[in-house]
């Protein structure tokens, strides 16, 4: 079908859905490119209902306007509208008909027009969006059009944009047999003959096979045509080798083109056993796996292409090999990012199905909606090779069997076999409380001997806990039947329980679906000692916007599951929001050996000698300092990670001591702070290796621009730049205790986007052209509107500005799928 972007120029109108508060200033009207996530820059209050699972931002009602012409010539055709995702509630107008509703806010979703469409005069397209109802998400959700919208027309004979399918059969060095099914859909009141052409290309674009069949597309309906290609010497798809194929097929009627659609593929073989584990190409590889949320960071939601493919970039570069798209199907860009890197995928559907997790959420729908957005989801994305198991769904509260859990968890799993027999079906479970997974289920999570003092809970909590112990020691039993029907079972914050469930359900696959970060080290041992449990998926991998404060650690103080207001920012990933690498990150590239190098995280010294709770998504409050100006001659605690046998640390060249890294890859010293420098020695067999080394920094002196590298070749994409900008002293040393509010200026061929840090309790918009620094820094985001030159200048007073001049490509309205 031929394709025309509709991200641009849209007239929006925001209201709060509230006459008395839209009167007072709330509402709004403006022109807005697509992807848009409204709420990312409205006020946060304490007030909000998206409360602190929500980071306490609005929501609201967006409708977006555009006009579409057409031309008279071109009657004969169809037209729909393909809708990557609207948060949520959508309705779709065209020239003033209700064309079609669609409540689920992570679905893509087709609306054909072609009934309602004015041929000669312009169209009139209104798409309304409802997030007013919060809560609704456990997370911070985003509002509006936030991904991309596409209008495909076709002649009467066309495949549909779901409706092409291409799955490896067999393959061995030398030969591959690759089948692809089509779906031809003749919209013409009589049957059709028609030819169909399949046209292979690799990587480079040389046609490497080519073949025409001839049929019969019945008419008013769909006809199915598959071919079986015979591949020689063929590239096989790996996490390390990502090689892509392209297939372009095309109908003819008469020998004239009625249609063509073409899509990526990858030839590879995945397998699941007890035995083996998880197999890529007949090889067993675990999974170095993380758990993300769709949003973007500082650009709230929306899902911009360049946004996704850093995102996996950044993910590939710290060491893992999969992600976990928790809990609700991602962007198109976000698993053509994973194709193009090789990252492996858990492409997870529901985090509820009739039982609610919040009073509207998804639950309101599911009975009617969850077959239309399960087709949505697996007929999209399975031709990604990225993509290894459909998750169906996570920590859902039929998972004891109650309201028919059992029967929906086998309906589900059926028909997502139906759909794509060639993947696993997992699900994310967890324990089992005893009121649907709320109030006991927090205190399991948050608790969980780490984060608060028990003994200070009142006797009706220890009743429940005792209770949730029994149950949680019946956990198998329980959910035998629920689990019955995966391929592979998610233990979510259940590794305690690999060895002794590999023994009593002999033929279950695990895999690790969530689990703590602070406990990393013990579970990937785990996993790496039970071949039956085939990786682990840590929560998360990119830190998020909502469940916030989730991640905090307590210094002489306890906490409740979430911070209040302003906590925003759940605070549990190995990167920040604006993906710069925190401590437990580079933690984690040393536990799985991506890096040698020791590292230095030394305690904030404002905390030392208090006693340390960690929340169990949480880590230690340190920093890669060693330049705290109003702490010289203070105690300081130093944590060097290593997976050396022993560590030496050196202050100011002076050894303070050797010592054996404990089974954490941790070894701590405490120190009296000295400006200067440490540095923490690795030995490997009693020699000297690897080092990491810190500078006390100088005095804050001038901010430094610094454009970040894009490492993909000819991506079609919105066109942002993403720009770190750092205070640094007179000799290029960061200043990361410096907080300086830093005002942006774009001109020339650019816009901004957002600036961010990773502040979990700013206040700050992530819109305005000023901030204040974090840890030294800030992220820019700027986006294309012009071809030419971008000039983007930093200033704050009392240092020195800066500024620099990038090239912009204006691909911002441009997108080929």
């Amino acid at each position: 079908m031929r394709k025309k972007n509709l991200d641009s120029n849209w007239k929006f109108s925001y209201s709060t859905g509230n006459s008395s508060k839209d009167k007072r200033g709330k509402a709004y009207k403006d022109t807005v490119n697509l992807p848009h996530d409204f709420s990312i820059g409205l006020d946060r209050s304490e007030s909000e209902g998206s409360n602190e699972a929500g980071g306490f931002f609005s929501g609201g009602i967006g409708t977006y306007e555009k006009e579409i012409f057409f031309n008279e010539e071109e009657k004969e055709r169809v037209y729909i509208l393909l809708v990557e995702g609207a948060y949520m509630n959508a309705e779709v107008y065209i020239n003033g008909h209700l064309a079609a509703l669609h409540p689920y806010g992570y679905t893509e979703f087709k609306v054909d027009l072609t009934e309602y469409i004015r041929l000669g005069q312009k169209n009139k397209l209104r798409v309304v969006v409802n997030n007013n109802a919060m809560p609704n998400s456990r997370w911070y959700s985003g509002s509006g059009l936030y991904r991309h919208i596409q209008l495909l027309t076709a002649e009467k004979l066309y495949i549909d944009p779901w409706d092409l399918f291409v799955v490896t059969e067999d393959f061995n060095e030398d030969k591959a047999i690759v089948k692809m099914e089509a779906t031809v859909t003749n919209a013409l009141s009589v049957d059709e003959s028609i030819e169909f052409q399949t046209i292979i290309y690799d990587p480079q674009g040389n046609e490497i096979f080519t073949e025409i069949k001839s049929g019969i597309a019945r008419r008013e309906g769909k006809t199915n045509f598959s071919s079986l290609i015979p591949m020689e010497v063929p590239q096989f798809w790996s996490t390390e080798k990502p090689y892509l194929y392209k297939a372009r097929t095309k109908v003819y009627k008469n020998g004239s083109l009625m249609d063509e659609t073409e899509t990526t593929f990858g030839i590879r073989s995945i397998s699941f056993d007890a035995k083996n584990g998880f197999r890529l190409n007949g090889t067993s590889l675990k999974l170095k796996g993380g758990c993300i949320h769709h949003d973007n960071g500082p650009l709230g939601a929306a899902a911009f292409d360049v946004a996704e493919y850093r995102k996996i970039r950044l993910l590939k570069e710290l060491g893992y090999n999969a992600i976990r798209t928790a809990h609700n199907p991602p962007s198109r860009a976000l698993l053509d990012a994973c194709d193009y890197y090789g990252m492996l995928v858990i492409d997870e559907l529901f985090d509820c199905w009739r039982q609610k997790k919040n009073a509207y959420d998804y639950h309101l729908y599911f009975e009617d909606w969850w077959k239309r957005d399960v087709e949505a989801t697996i007929l999209r994305d399975r031709n990604h090779p990225s993509v290894i198991m459909w998750s169906i769904g996570n920590e859902i509260g039929e998972r004891d069997g109650n309201s028919d859990g059992v029967q929906i968890a086998e309906e589900l799993c059926a028909y997502v076999k139906q759909l794509d027999p060639t993947r696993a079906v997992t699900n994310g479970v967890n324990a089992i409380f005893l009121d649907a997974g709320e109030f006991g289920g927090i205190l399991a999570n948050i608790f969980n001997g780490s984060a608060g003092d028990l003994s200070e809970l009142p006797p009706e909590v220890h009743e429940l806990l005792k209770e949730c112990d029994r149950v949680t020691a019946e956990w198998g039993e329980i959910t035998e039947p629920f689990c019955k029907p995966l391929d592979v079972v998610g233990y979510n914050y259940l590794d305690s329980r690999y060895g002794g469930d590999g023994l009593k359900f002999q033929d279950r696959v695990i895999c690790g679906t969530e689990s703590y970060p602070k406990m990393m080290a013990s579970v990937w041992k785990k996993v790496e000692e039970n071949p039956h449990v085939i990786g682990d998926f840590s929560w998360t991998a990119i830190d998020y916007i909502g469940e916030s404060g989730i991640g905090r650690s307590f210094y002489d103080e306890t906490g409740n599951l979430f911070g209040d207001y302003p906590w925003h920012i759940s605070n549990c990933g190995d990167l920040d929001i604006c993906g710069f690498i925190r401590p437990q990150g580079e933690y984690r590239k040393i536990l799985w050996n991506k890096s040698k190098e020791p590292y230095l995280a030394i305690l904030k010294p404002e905390h030392f000698g208090k006693k340390e709770i960690v929340s169990a998504w949480g880590w230690s409050d340190v920093v890669h300092s060693w330049s705290f100006p109003k702490h010289v001659g203070q105690k300081v605690r130093v944590d060097i990670y290593s997976n050396a046998e022993e560590v030496e640390l050196l202050i100011n060249g002076s050894s303070i001591g050797r010592k054996t890294v404990n089974e954490e890859l941790k070894a701590s010293f405490d120190v009296d702070y000295t400006p200067g420098s440490i540095e923490a020695l690795n030995y490997r067999n009693g020699r000297k290796a690897e080092i990491d080394r810190i500078e006390t920094c100088g005095d804050p002196y001038s901010l430094q621009l610094e454009v970040e590298e894009e490492n993909w070749d000819s991506i079609n994409t919105d066109d942002l730049k993403y720009i770190t900008c750092s205070i640094r002293d007179k000799n290029g040393l960061l200043v990361p205790y410096a907080e300086h509010l830093v005002k942006i200026e774009v001109s020339g061929a650019g816009e901004l986007a957002a600036i961010g840090t990773g502040n979990p309790v700013s206040e700050e918009s992530y819109k305005e052209f000023f901030r204040k620094a974090y840890n030294g820094k800030l992220l820019i985001v700027v986006r294309g509107k012009a071809e030419g030159k971008a000039i983007i200048s930093a200033s704050s007073e009392g240092i020195r500005e800066n500024s620099i001049e990038i090239q912009m490509n204006h691909l911002l309205y441009y997108r080929i799928d």
